[in-house]
């Protein structure tokens, strides 16, 4: 089921099909836990189909292809809108302009169909130039470094905090 259509992506619910595909990249179909294991990946979407009023991920497909995903989960429970997360699967399908495209159409998504969202964060570990220019080019603002707060290395890496507001 598509959500949203731009010119180069679409973005749509994940499928059952989608699973093996998207199991070997951790954290992108929620921020819960790794679901990098198959069996409990499909466990998850038989329960939620990977879309709840709190969290949801979403495909990036090119024509019918899967090339990536994105998710939003709510900050935490006093946060007035959602963090994004995001990741082209294969070197091959990055910097094609689809994770720019995506990131604006799922922006404008959640902020159409959630009229509480007043915030859309993101946070991008500081060494991650090529995200953070992604970030900016879609009408994000860095506002600071977060400490620590990174999780894909043994020592969390500092990271940028980015946002988009409702206008």
């Amino acid at each position: 089921m598509i959500v949203a259509q731009g010119e180069r992506v679409a973005l749509r619910r994940i499928e059952a099909s989608d699973l093996p595909q998207c199991a070997p990249h951790i954290y992108t179909l929620s921020i819960q836990e790794p679901l990098t294991d198959l069996t409990r990946v499909e466990a998850v979407f038989a329960e939620t189909g990977f879309w709840t009023e709190d969290a949801g991920a979403v495909g990036i497909a090119v024509d019918v292809r899967l090339v990536g995903t994105l998710q939003f989960y709510r900050g935490g429970p006093g946060f007035h809108g959602y963090e994004i997360g995001y990741l082209i699967h294969t070197e091959a399908d990055r910097g094609r302009g689809y994770a720019s495209e995506a990131l604006r159409l799922f922006g404008d998504l959640i902020l159409r169909e959630r009229p509480t969202c007043h915030r859309l964060q993101l946070i991008i570990e500081t060494w991650n130039n090529a995200s953070a220019r992604l970030a900016e080019a879609c009408g994000y603002v860095r506002e600071g470094v977060m400490r620590r707060a990174g999780y894909s290395a043994e020592l969390p890496e500092d990271c940028w905090l980015y946002s988009r507001i409702r206008p």
